[in-house]
């Protein structure tokens, strides 16, 4: 069985990881607006948002506001929203304990920036499958 992917074109893996840089040493969070293709997923645009954790230096929370307002804006477009990214500061871009812990909807993209702007941010992305947790994606470019 072919792994699923997420194709990121490079405009908006750069937006992801710009958010990361300038949100450091806090988490970056945002929407990922996009439709299913095939065996996965095609990212249209990347929906930056505010995070509204209480630390955010360690967790990440997006402000539902900002879901409101995209649903809203996507009325009657073949888009949806497929995702979430957000950053773990210093560490790896991969699901964390808290992010299994909070996730709830299988299915749903994650899109996670891992590292710091002095060492390097790198991207990596998955899909929350419920109770088994994480499944990584092939990450492409386009």
């Amino acid at each position: 069985m072919k792994t699923p992917a997420l194709v990121l074109p490079d405009e908006l893996a750069a937006q992801v990881l710009l958010a990361a840089a300038r949100a450091y040493p806090n988490e970056c969070c945002g929407l990922i607006e996009g439709t299913e293709a095939g065996q996965g997923w095609i990212a249209t645009a990347v929906h930056e948002a505010a995070n509204i954790a209480d630390n955010p230096a360690r967790h990440f929370l997006i402000d539902p506001q900002a879901q409101f307002d995209l649903l809203r804006a996507m009325r009657g477009q073949d888009t949806q929203i497929i995702g979430c990214f957000h950053s773990h500061p210093d560490g790896e871009p991969a699901p964390s304990a808290t992010d299994r812990a909070e996730a709830y909807e299988p299915g749903f993209l994650y899109v996670i920036a891992g590292g710091s702007a002095e060492i390097g941010l790198s991207l990596r992305a998955y899909r929350f499958d419920g109770p088994s947790g994480f499944t990584p994606l092939e990450l492409l470019e386009a």
